[in-house]
C-alpha cells in the first residue's frame, strides 16, 4: 500500500504540474483510449457469440430458448429484430442437443397447431388462407428432415376451383433450399422432394414444381422428362460398366506389370432397345384327336310326273286333269359327313430382351515398359532402367486382358496392347515450383509485417514520442529552474530565505566554504556512484592506471587533471 501511495502521490504531482491546455490534452488521449478498448473487447465478445438454430426464430420460439437459457445461466445475446439467440461457441453443441431433447424450436414454421386455436368469426376464406399455410409449413418440416438441407421455403398457388373441368388449372408449387455447406443434391434426391410436394397437393403434378437452390438456380430442370431421366440412367450405366472392365485388366495386368505401369481405356457400345418377342412351336408328330363328328343321311322316295292339257284347267285346284299320268319318278340318296378335330401341341414362349446388352468392346491398354534394376553404384544407389516388353510378353498380356473381359471377335470387339514407356511426372520440379511460391509468400508477408512495423515505429517517434516529451516538458523545466544552480545561489537562498519550504531540500550549508572543499567532496560523490554502478569497468580502469607511467602535468592545470 505503500509503493501505490507513493506513485498516487506522484501522478498527482504529475498532473498538478501540467498546465492547463495539457491537462485537457491528456484527458482527451485517456478517453480515446479508453473508448477504443471497450469497444474493441466488445467487438471481440460479440464475435464469439454464435447462433443456436438455423434461421429465423419467432417469438414464442425465441422466449422458450431464452428461458432454457437463464435456468442453465449460459449467457447469450439476441439479435436486434429478435429473431435469433446467440450463445458461445463453448455451449453452442450441448445446447443444441439440449433444445433438440426437448423438441425445440417448435413453432419455426406453422403447421396444422394453427387450427388448434379457432375463433366463431372466421371466414371461409381466412380458413382456405390458414389451411395452405398449414400445408406450407408441414412440407417444410419434412423437407428440412431431408439430411444435407439445412432449410427451406415451400410457397403453394392452389388455384379456385370451377364447376367446368377445361377450365380448371393445376396447383403448382416452388421450393427454395438452403443446402448444407459442401452438400449436393443427386437427380434422384431432387425428383424426391418434387414428388413429395406433388403428392401432397390435390391436383399438382410433379412437373409443377420448380425447385431452387439458396443462390437462385434451378435444381428441378429436366428433372421430370422422363427422356432425360432415362438417359441420365444409361449414361451412368455405361460409366459404371466401363470402370469395371477397366478394373478387371489393371488389376490382372498391374500384378505383372507393377502397379501404376498399365492403364486401360474400354469404350462399350451398348444396346439399350426393349425388344419382345413371341414364339410359337408346333408338333406335328404327337397330334391327337380331340373330338370327332359323323353325319349320315338317307333319302328315298317317289312322286307323279305333271300330266293333262297344258292350261289353266290342269292347274286349277281341285279340277281333274283329263288325262292320268300312268310314270312317277323315285329318288333315293344316301350322304355321309364326318368331322375329326386334332389337338397339336404347340410351345408359345414371350421373351424380353434385357435392355443394356454388349453389343460392341474397344480396349486399349498401354502398358509400361519392364523396370529392370541395375548393379548398385558406388554410393549404394541402385538406378532402374526401362526395356521393352518381347512380343511373348504382349501377346500373354492379350490373352489375359481377352479372358477376363470376355472378348467375342465375332461380335466385333477389338482389343489393342501397345508397350510404351511412361513419361515420369517431374515432382521435383513441382517441389521448386512449390518452395518458391512458399518464399515468395513468406517474403511478402515479412515486407508486410516490416512495412507495418515501420508506420508504428514512424508513429511512436513521430507521434507518440514527441506527444509525450510535450506533456512532460514542464516538469523537467520547472526542476531545473526551481533549483539552484550554483554554490553562490544557494548561499544567497539560505540567507534571504525566499522560497518558503526548502529546509528539507536545500542542505544546510555553513557561513564560510571552501569551494576547493566542495568540488572535492562532488568528486568523491560522483566517483563513489559510478564504482557502484560498474565495478567491473572500474576495475579495469584502475589496472590500466597502474601500469600506465606517471605524466608529469604543469603546475597551472592541477585543477583541470583533478576534474578530469
Amino acid at each position: 500500500m505503500e509503493f501505490f501511495n507513493r506513485i498516487r502521490a506522484q501522478l498527482k504531482e504529475f498532473v498538478e504540474g501540467l498546465s492547463t491546455s495539457k491537462k485537457m490534452a491528456l484527458g482527451i488521449t485517456g478517453s480515446v483510449i479508453g473508448v477504443a478498448l471497450v469497444v474493441i473487447f466488445m467487438w471481440a465478445g460479440k464475435q464469439g457469440y454464435q447462433p443456436v438454430t438455423y434461421g429465423n426464430l419467432n417469438a414464442e420460439d425465441s422466449a422458450n430458448i431464452m428461458r432454457l437459457l437463464r435456468e442453465k445461466k449460459i449467457p447469450f445475446q439476441v439479435d436486434p429484430s429478435g429473431k435469433q439467440v446467440m450463445v458461445p461457441p463453448e455451449y453452442l453443441h450441448d445446447l443444441r442437443l439440449e433444445l433438440a431433447m426437448q423438441g425445440m424450436p417448435q413453432s419455426s414454421g406453422v403447421g396444422y397447431e394453427l387450427f388448434d386455436k379457432q375463433s366463431f368469426g372466421t371466414t371461409s376464406f381466412l380458413n382456405k388462407v390458414n389451411q395452405k399455410r398449414a400445408l406450407e409449413g408441414e412440407l417444410m418440416r419434412s423437407i428440412n428432415s431431408i439430411k444435407g438441407v439445412k432449410r427451406s421455403r415451400v410457397h403453394l398457388a392452389v388455384p379456385e376451383k370451377t364447376a367446368f373441368v377445361e377450365d380448371q388449372k393445376k396447383s403448382t408449387a416452388s421450393v427454395v433450399l438452403d443446402l448444407e455447406p459442401g452438400t449436393l443434391l443427386n437427380e434422384k434426391q431432387i425428383y424426391g422432394i418434387s414428388h413429395l410436394v406433388s403428392a401432397a397437393v390435390e391436383g399438382m403434378d410433379s412437373s409443377n414444381v420448380v425447385i431452387l437452390d439458396s443462390f437462385g438456380k434451378e435444381l428441378s430442370k429436366n428433372v421430370h422428362d422422363s427422356i432425360v431421366g432415362l438417359t441420365t440412367e444409361q449414361s451412368d450405366f455405361k460409366r459404371r460398366l466401363e470402370e469395371d472392365y477397366q478394373r478387371r485388366v489393371e488389376g490382372i495386368l498391374s500384378k505383372v506389370v507393377g502397379e501404376g505401369h498399365v492403364k486401360v481405356a474400354v469404350s462399350a457400345d451398348l444396346d439399350f432397345s426393349t425388344v419382345t418377342e413371341q414364339q410359337t412351336i408346333l408338333d406335328q408328330d404327337g397330334a391327337t384327336v380331340r373330338s370327332q363328328q359323323k353325319t349320315n343321311e338317307t333319302m328315298d322316295g317317289s312322286r307323279p310326273l305333271a300330266s293333262g292339257a297344258p292350261g289353266a284347267a290342269s292347274n286349277t285346284p281341285g279340277e281333274q286333269p283329263g288325262v292320268v299320268a300312268s310314270n312317277a319318278i323315285r329318288n333315293n340318296t344316301a350322304k355321309s359327313n364326318e368331322i375329326v378335330n386334332y389337338d397339336i401341341p404347340k410351345i408359345i414362349r414371350n421373351t424380353q430382351k434385357p435392355t443394356g446388352t454388349v453389343r460392341k468392346l474397344s480396349v486399349a491398354v498401354l502398358v509400361d515398359g519392364k523396370q529392370v534394376r541395375g548393379p548398385a553404384s558406388a554410393d549404394g544407389k541402385i538406378e532402374t532402367k526401362t526395356e521393352a516388353w518381347s512380343a511373348e510378353k504382349i501377346k500373354e498380356f492379350e490373352a489375359l486382358a481377352v479372358g477376363a473381359l470376355a472378348l467375342d471377335r465375332k461380335r466385333g470387339d477389338t482389343l489393342e496392347i501397345k508397350n510404351i514407356d511412361f513419361v515420369p511426372e517431374d515432382f521435383e520440379e513441382a517441389q521448386r515450383i512449390l518452395d518458391a511460391t512458399a518464399t515468395r509468400g513468406y517474403i511478402q508477408s515479412l515486407i508486410v509485417y516490416g512495412v507495418i512495423g515501420l508506420i508504428i515505429l514512424l508513429f511512436f517517434f513521430l507521434v507518440v514520442r514527441p506527444y509525450v516529451r510535450w506533456v512532460t516538458e514542464n516538469t523537467t523545466d520547472s526542476v531545473d529552474t526551481f533549483l539552484p544552480q550554483t554554490i553562490e545561489e544557494l548561499e544567497k537562498i539560505q540567507k534571504s530565505s525566499t522560497l518558503a519550504q526548502l529546509e528539507e531540500v536545500v542542505p544546510d550549508l555553513p557561513d564560510r566554504l571552501d569551494p576547493e572543499k566542495v568540488e572535492g567532496e562532488m568528486i568523491r560523490e560522483k566517483i563513489v556512484t559510478l564504482v557502484d554502478n560498474n565495478p567491473q569497468k572500474a576495475s579495469l580502469i584502475l589496472k590500466e592506471w597502474l601500469v600506465q607511467k606517471p605524466i608529469k602535468e604543469p603546475v597551472g592545470d592541477k585543477g583541470k587533471s583533478a576534474s578530469a
